[in-house]
């Protein structure tokens, strides 16, 4: 992984987990549970939602970034951009 010139994590480090897909094919566990987390090391932000309730609120066809950008944690430090535009928050779903 490429780092930054101060030894942090960019932006597009996350692409690979910020994929602009439709919803329809995101898929749950067992459970019936689509899973999130911070891929920052010191973040302890995690949490779970049931598929069926993103189905009652998105559309089938609502890409899985812009889901996440409206549910991800809007306590997080790094949430809002950066003076150079980069959001470095690294909430993801955690079965991509």
């Amino acid at each position: 992984m490429a780092r930054t010139p101060l030894g942090g994590m960019h932006a597009r480090d996350f692409d690979d987990f910020r994929q602009q897909v439709p919803l329809a094919e995101l898929r749950a566990d067992n459970d019936g549970y689509v899973r999130f987390g911070c891929l920052h090391r010191d973040c302890r932000r995690t949490g779970k939602i049931k598929l069926a309730a993103l189905h009652e609120r998105f559309r089938p066809t609502d890409g899985l970034v812009s889901i996440l950008n409206t549910i991800k944690p809007t306590d997080c430090p790094k949430a809002g951009p950066d003076p150079w535009g980069n959001h470095r928050c690294g909430f993801c779903y955690k079965g991509l």
